[in-house]
């Protein structure tokens, strides 16, 4: 399957930018606890991993992107 020339293509950088200014929109404008502030910045992290890695699951974004482990990520917001 070929591109057509209408197909839309994004660099990575861009659909980082894009990502990211999305997070911090909803966050700015809905005043947002640290609390859900994190969770944000975790979709994002999962997002973006899933970009490289489509396959990826919750232990392989938490391992790739935190210094904490998956049970520890998810003690934060008490899913054991």
């Amino acid at each position: 399957m070929t591109a057509s020339a209408d197909t839309r293509r994004f660099t990575r950088k861009r659909i980082e930018k894009a990502v990211h200014g999305g997070r911090d929109l909803v966050d700015e404008e809905l005043t947002l606890t640290d609390r859900d502030s994190d969770l944000l910045d975790l979709v994002v992290n999962a997002i973006l991993t899933r970009l490289d890695d489509p396959k990826v699951d919750f232990d392989g974004v938490v391992e790739e992107c935190y210094e904490a482990t998956p049970k520890t990520v998810r003690s934060w917001w008490d899913w054991t």
